[in-house]
């Protein structure tokens, strides 16, 4: 009897494992550095929104062919995070002002799909589960055809609508009067 109890516990946990590992999409494959032309660092608007409330931060962001570069700042710059994407994977780097909401994987994912071009993207994405599918003005991104989020490409604006975390990412540059009322970005 106590064999029994025990060999339907261990079903259950591995139902439960298993359940987990479906639900949890794996690491979006992101485009090979070296695709994206190498430019000089770019300051950046970095606008979070999440449950009706947002934060604005600057980000200054540098990428060459084997590494890309994300500096968080405050409004008033200083400095609150790294993120480094590169062959070793997505890390925050050691001395964070703060312990973000989101994996550095997750805001690396993000930021590459309003980088790359969705062709690009669906390289990196051959033969995963993750998809892009290009539409007018931008392109949806999908983990085993369930929609993850929605990509609208601008000239100056990026908005990555991430509808399962439920997070809103907007990126535009830092136009040259900081104090500026309209934006290039319809950010909240």
């Amino acid at each position: 009897m106590l064999e029994l109890v025990r060999g339907g516990l261990a079903g259950l946990l591995f139902c439960v494992w298993l359940g987990g590992c479906a639900i949890s999409p794996r690491p979006a494959p992101i485009p090979d550095l070296a695709t994206l032309p190498a430019r000089a660092p770019q300051a950046q608007r970095l606008v979070f929104e999440h449950n009706g409330e947002w934060r604005e931060l600057l980000a200054l962001i540098r990428h060459n062919q084997t590494s890309l570069r994300l500096a968080l700042l405050s409004p008033q710059g200083q400095r609150l995070l790294i993120l480094e994407q590169d062959s070793a994977g997505a890390r925050f780097l050691p001395g964070a002002a703060f312990e973000p909401p989101f994996s550095a994987q997750w805001l690396a994912e993000r930021i590459a799909w309003s980088l790359w071009p969705a062709d690009e993207l669906e390289q990196a994405f051959a033969g995963s589960h993750w998809a892009v599918q290009q539409h007018e003005g931008g392109h949806r991104i999908y983990y085993r055809k369930q929609l993850m989020a929605t990509v609208s490409d601008g000239d100056n604006c990026h908005i990555v609508d991430d509808v399962q975390a439920g997070y809103r990412l907007y990126r535009a540059p830092l136009e040259p009067d900081a104090t500026q009322e309209k934006s290039l970005c319809p950010i909240p």
